[in-house]
């Protein structure tokens, strides 16, 4: 047989159903953390090495203090070669290289040549 309910029971489930539905989506809405500032992710740079056209012993590093940094920088090729090439990348090119966008510059003329350099 079914029991039955009078207004008074109604109305005290009514309203614990209320306060219980109101307790979850309080909860639920919570974000744990009682910081109302947001974080700011961090960036880790890694030194990038660059490929060489034509290369014969040729190496570029664009260091991860130079990345950081966020100046104009100029990089002078290291690696076997006998000689040595120059390269000027201004400080809005360190930072699109440093998020890895592809960018590429002929480097100095030197012992009657030059290379292409490309990073990334």
């Amino acid at each position: 047989m079914a029991e039955t309910m009078d207004r008074r029971k109604f109305l005290a489930f009514v309203a614990g159903s209320v306060a219980l539905g109101a307790a979850v989506v309080l909860t639920g809405c919570s974000s744990g953390s009682s910081s109302s500032t947001p974080t700011t992710p961090t960036t880790t740079y890694t030194d990038k090495s660059a490929s060489v056209s034509s290369n014969h012993g040729h190496t570029f590093t664009l260091t991860a203090a130079q990345q950081q940094a966020a100046a104009d920088a100029k990089i002078y090729s290291g690696g076997s070669a006998t000689h040595s090439h120059k390269i000027s990348i201004s400080a809005a090119d360190v930072a699109s290289i440093a998020g890895g966008t592809k960018w590429s510059a002929e480097c100095s003329m030197d012992a009657g040549h030059s290379h292409m350099i490309t990073f990334n």
